[in-house]
């Protein structure tokens, strides 16, 4: 039975389900044990299974009933779901919407920085510590609510060590940003490149990525994160490694 994550056998299945996932076993305990108080309609679990309630989109990791799911997520108003399909078959009468990709960088390992122009990264200033709210209007700059969620997560999070964020400014504007919003487990989540739409195609974003990524690596942690099926050749011309697929499932 699918049940809210309150007691401590609850909190152990759920930390024992994502045990050893990629992304999954970064993002949800951490999230779970920093929101899991103040957002406790957010997080379940059954006897192999770990769900995660983000908006529409809920992330599940384990084990789980199709049918049990499929009702479950269907009173919780989600419209889809991201899950491994090799552990978890998706909730009945659900139907595939994209395969995500999980790329990422062993610890230790360095990739080299892709070519940038030489006077455009002359013109760009590193900021290795954003103000939150800097970074969240970036990411949502005409979505009021998620650039307050995002904004809350990230201050929450980065005060605790567990997410890192970068910037580029060229003059005032913040033009690029990249981030790992979920260290922990010895993994360090990637998510929310973001450029700004005149400077796109001209490398900006793909090098920050790498030297996130290179940093952490070099600190111990394995940078992996998520990608959708347009930016796969991206990712693979930077060089990250594929470790696995996860599946997005949609509502009927």
């Amino acid at each position: 039975m699918i049940a809210r994550v309150n007691t401590p056998a609850r909190r152990a299945r759920f930390r024992n389900a994502c045990r050893g996932r990629w992304v999954l076993d970064a993002l949800l305990p951490l999230d779970q044990q920093i929101f899991g108080k103040s957002q406790p309609g957010r997080f379940y679990a059954g006897p192999t299974l770990a769900l995660e309630l983000s908006g529409r989109t809920a992330w599940a990791a384990g084990h789980a009933n199709p049918e049990e799911l499929a009702s479950f997520l269907a009173f919780c108003g989600c419209g889809s779901v991201i899950l491994d399909e090799g552990v978890c078959p998706p909730p009945t009468g659900w139907h595939r919407a994209e395969t995500l990709t999980v790329f990422g960088l062993a610890p230790g390992k360095v990739l080299p920085l892709p070519a940038v122009e030489d006077a455009l990264w002359s013109s760009l200033t590193l900021d290795a510590q954003p103000p939150a709210m800097t970074v969240a209007q970036a990411l949502y700059p005409t979505d009021p609510a998620r650039r307050d969620d995002a904004y809350s997560e990230l201050c929450s999070k980065r005060s605790r060590g567990r997410a890192m964020v970068w910037a580029l400014q060229q003059g005032e504007q913040t033009v690029c940003t990249v981030g790992a919003y979920a260290v922990a487990n010895g993994q360090a989540y990637m998510a929310c490149g973001q450029t700004a739409e005149p400077l796109r195609g001209k490398g900006i974003g793909g090098r920050l990525i790498v030297q996130m990524a290179n940093a952490l690596a070099a600190e111990g942690e394995h940078p992996v994160f998520l990608c959708a099926p347009e930016r796969v050749h991206f990712y693979t011309r930077l060089g990250f490694a594929k470790l696995g697929e996860y599946v997005r499932f949609a509502a009927p």
